[in-house]
């Protein structure tokens, strides 16, 4: 009988408090078993493990149902060997296969930038705008945690319209909301975290990192917690999307974006203060606004949450008092609301029958924690 290694590793599943969790991973002679801390058992069988290969470093391997509703992930550079022993060949060409093209994407990256920043060696007068758009392409190159820095300089950096709400039935709805689309962003590494605020202006955002920032206005004006989902679902996916850095390399210098290719992130990071004080109240870009819409409602889909209710949501934003009231920041910086409507019902129907579940969260008890806040 071989000896079996426990692996650290994770879990992504909805029945997870923050639907994610660390776990000791088994490879036995026919699956996977998962342990969490608090001793939570998952399973996954070799005969349906859909194995996938990423992450920041390019070396995690995920092994997924073919619902997806389960994850389990391992980045140990023996986890792949022991897939490979314990199914006994069954894993190996899948496994050799992704590797390869992670290696395969991972070289051609490289190539494509040492090619460019020759290019742009030659042609310095024609190159200076050249420049700044792969010092943009490059955003995509880099670690989360530049993301995650970022993030965590603008909040400290932002004055916001209230206090920090601290009712646990207000914040944990959130939470759970967060939670359930969480596994489904497509991007491994990018854990989200939730601060409401008491502020009447209607209006969320999420910063680089997966900073959810969530004013009671909107928790207020929202009639069911799936068309909050609706709109954090399209402010995740700005940060998903890495929208944010997209952003501030707008704003470089040459300097900065020479260093930003070579992977220096200093001046990038020295941006993130700036970025903190106008996140909330610029818009992206219409492309970086539609790609988020079309995100989000691919990541409701997953998660089993109807869609339509973020273009709800917008209806009942447009028809508050007739037109759009100064205090309702979210809709007023995201244009075309008809247009953006249409494309959310249309983007449906090449999704596919889906069954939409509804959160299991009571909205009417999280109504009347929020009104006792001020709201100011």
């Amino acid at each position: 009988m071989r000896e079996m290694t426990d692996f650290s590793g994770g879990v992504f599943h909805t029945s997870l408090a923050d639907g994610r969790a660390a776990a000791e991973i088994q490879v036995t002679s026919v699956g996977l078993v998962a342990r969490t801390t608090d001793d939570q058992v998952f399973e996954i069988p070799f005969g349906e493990c859909q194995l996938d290969v990423g992450g920041a470093s390019g070396r995690m391997v995920f092994c997924r149902t073919h619902d997806r509703q389960l994850t389990i992930f391992c980045e140990h550079k023996e986890f792949p060997a022991a897939l490979e022993l314990e199914s006994v060949g069954e894993v190996s060409d899948e496994l050799a296969r992704l590797f390869r093209r992670n290696r395969h994407e991972a070289h051609h990256w490289r190539m494509w930038l040492l090619a460019t920043a020759a290019v742009l060696m030659i042609g310095l007068i024609g190159g200076y705008y050249t420049l700044l758009a792969v010092a943009r392409a490059s955003v995509h190159a880099l670690p989360l945690s530049v993301d995650q820095k970022i993030g965590k300089l603008a909040l400290e950096a932002m004055d916001f319209d209230g206090p920090p709400v601290n009712d646990p039935v207000v914040v944990d709805a959130v939470k759970q909301i967060v939670a359930r689309l969480e596994p489904h962003t497509g991007l491994a590494g990018l854990t989200f975290e939730v601060r409401v605020i008491d502020s009447a202006t209607v209006n969320a955002f999420c910063l680089p990192g997966g900073k959810v920032i969530v004013n009671t206005g909107l928790l207020k004006m929202a009639q069911s917690p799936e068309q909050v989902a609706g709109v954090l679902s399209h402010e995740m996916a700005h940060a998903v999307k890495r929208h944010g850095l997209q952003r501030v390399t707008e704003s470089l210098g040459i300097v900065v974006a020479i260093e930003l290719m070579v992977g220096d992130v200093g001046g990038l990071l020295a941006l993130g203060v700036e970025l903190g004080k106008t996140a909330a109240l610029t818009s992206y870009s219409r492309e970086h606004e539609t790609e988020a819409d079309l995100v989000g409602v691919r990541m409701l889909h997953a998660a089993a949450i109807d869609p339509l209710e973020l273009a709800n949501f917008f209806e009942r934003l447009k028809k508050q008092d007739g037109d759009l009231p100064a205090a309702i920041a979210w809709i007023s910086t995201h244009p075309q609301h008809d247009v953006r409507i249409a494309a959310i019902r249309g983007q449906l129907e090449n999704l596919g029958p889906r069954e939409y579940r509804d959160l299991d969260i009571a909205w009417e008890d999280v109504q009347q924690h929020l009104k006792p806040l001020q709201g100011k």
